[in-house]
């Protein structure tokens, strides 16, 4: 798996050499899961999203494929290959005050979602407010100062849902306005 203490940070692209080509996901073998995943703490699409996600703007995000296997090696742990989703796309998204003082939601990346917006549920993603300038550019960015959030344009999540690939991505929406 990616090994940030070798300086990598969200948002920066990856080569292969980085990210590798086996990560290890332990699911039960009944266990289907969603088109999105956290792989360790890093988002992983399956083919089947990347699909749909190739067919909106996404600028400088790059998908590197892997094989998902349970920690035995025994199995694979999903039924179609996932890739790493390697957004590389910055904006600004807004108002920081929401975040907190530290500006730091604290949720896992497996409860992130977006709407105009991103993907963290911790209860304060309705008080953010992302500005109209952030929602130019690619379906799909993060915000510098807050690289963990991930943040969806709302022609990306149409997208998405019309294909029934949402499920995983935990779609919270932000208001666009100014603050």
């Amino acid at each position: 798996m990616i090994d940030e203490s070798g300086g990598w940070k969200r948002g920066e692209i990856l080569t292969k050499e980085q990210v590798g080509d086996v990560w290890y996901f332990n699911a039960h073998p009944e266990y289907v899961p969603p088109p999105f995943i956290s792989g360790g703490g890093y988002p992983l699409v399956s083919e089947s999203a990347k699909a749909v996600l190739e067919q909106f703007d996404l600028g400088e995000t790059v998908f590197h494929p892997l094989t998902v296997m349970d920690s035995d090696e025994a199995r694979l742990s999903t039924p179609e290959p996932y890739c790493l989703l390697n957004v590389g796309n910055k904006r600004t998204m807004g108002n920081y005050e929401a975040l907190g003082p530290e500006g730091d939601i604290q949720a896992p990346l497996n409860c992130r979602g977006g709407g105009i917006a991103y993907l963290p549920v911790s209860g304060k993603e309705d008080q953010l407010v992302v500005t109209p300038e952030a929602v130019s550019g690619p379906d799909i960015w993060l915000d510098p100062k807050v690289p963990s959030l991930l943040f969806l344009s709302d022609r990306l999540v149409a997208g998405l849902k019309a294909a029934g690939m949402e499920k995983g991505w935990a779609l919270v929406r932000c208001a666009v306005g100014t603050l």
